[in-house]
């Protein structure tokens, strides 16, 4: 056995929180027991059938073999088309968007891509796992914080303390995991001005952009003045269209931030699937996420229902994608050892809300990926087990 086999940059990437909970729940599955799950960040639907069927239709035709790298003609020329009319965006769809497998692997190209050792990168805090990728890029992670009072905006105060001569680029994620909080007009032009005062490239994550409730409304920052130039926004299909095993998602930006992007990329997975890009073509522009947002609106709001019930739980009403990001009850303070007790002892999966940093101590991300029935079943078990 060789005594140091890891990479050293590795020490410092850590096992996924999310999956350890994931790890836990199989094991106590194969026991037998019951988990309602509301740790699980992907829809619950099944694919839409006219999404399936382009995948259907491309083996038939017998398009199994590699692509382009930046991905099929046709789908590059919808995501081109969807951009410049839902989100104000203009993309050569010929070399300025590259089809990726899943919007993980495009915040992970555009990272290798754009950033080195010496360089560090602005992330919000709480978030999803974006340091793991920028310590493997060898940057330096450097936290801003999202304010809970404000429906867990970002902090502008926050950023100007948190700014250096050695930052490099800005992660923004709005609809936001684990806070369902959203970017709203008046904080994305501070965003901006920010960015452009700084001179940073950004990095937009709007995977969930099309989950919204009431009178919430999404805002690509590169179709700011002063952004296009500097902005590479990521996308995908998985959480919208129901599409996480397809493996499915896109960025897009100037040619310039590209060209070191496609190159990172070629020597990662070299393309997506042949058959998942001919399925998201039936998907772009399609309205087909329509009533599955709809049932994420009612679940939504049992969720918070709930979570008014159970003395000390509180959080602000999320505006997009599918998660609640509440207090812990009154009388617990340690989030994780929550988390465990309540799936080991009542069978309800969650995810301690430290996992996304450390303003998330004290915190729960609730993923409301799941039916009204479970939910309801979940929040039962929660509240006779802390009696």
């Amino acid at each position: 056995m060789l005594e140091q086999p890891a990479a050293g940059r590795m020490e410092h990437v850590p096992f996924s929180g999310i999956r350890e909970i994931f790890e836990e729940c199989d094991r106590l599955e194969a026991q037998g027991k019951d988990i309602a799950h509301l740790e699980i960040g992907r829809p619950d639907f099944d694919t839409p059938e006219p999404i399936k069927q382009g995948a259907l239709d491309a083996l038939d035709r017998g398009d199994v073999h590699y692509t382009s790298n930046y991905g099929i003609q046709p789908l590059r020329d919808k995501i081109a088309t969807k951009l410049e009319q839902e989100n104000g965006l203009a993309y050569d769809p010929t070399d300025e968007i590259v089809v990726t497998n899943g919007a993980t692997e495009a915040v992970f190209v555009t990272l290798m891509g754009l950033v080195e050792a010496g360089d560090q990168v602005l992330v919000p805090d709480p978030s999803w796992t974006y340091p793991a990728a920028i310590e493997l890029a060898g940057a330096e992670t450097v936290p801003y914080d999202l304010n809970p009072e404000t429906g867990f905006q970002p902090d502008i105060e926050s950023l100007r303390a948190a700014v250096s001569s050695d930052t490099k680029l800005l992660i923004v994620n709005s609809p936001n995991n684990p806070t369902g909080g959203v970017l709203d007009e008046s904080r994305a032009e501070e965003i901006r001005d920010f960015a452009v005062e700084n001179d940073l490239l950004v990095l937009s994550d709007e995977i969930y952009e099309k989950i919204l409730y009431g009178d919430a409304s999404h805002q690509s920052l590169a179709a700011l003045e002063g952004m296009h130039e500097r902005t590479v926004t990521v996308n995908g299909f998985s959480k919208a269209y129901s599409m996480t095993g397809w493996r499915l998602g896109y960025l897009a930006a100037p040619s310039d931030l590209i060209d070191p992007i496609i190159r990172a990329r070629q020597y990662t997975s070299t393309c997506a699937s042949s058959i998942s890009q001919h399925a998201g073509v039936r998907a772009v522009g399609s309205g087909l996420h329509e009533p599955m947002v709809e049932a994420f609106e009612r679940r939504k709001t049992r969720v918070c229902e709930r979570i008014e019930e159970i003395p000390g739980m509180s959080c602000p009403e999320p505006a997009g994608a599918f998660y609640a990001f509440p207090t812990l009850p009154s009388g617990y303070t340690d989030d994780r050892e929550f988390v465990f007790s309540v799936l080991r002892e009542a069978g309800v999966a969650l995810v301690p809300g430290s996992v996304f940093g450390d303003t998330g101590s004290g915190r729960l991300r609730i993923a409301y990926s799941n039916s009204v029935d479970r939910i309801d079943t979940a929040f039962d078990r929660i509240e006779d087990w802390m009696r």
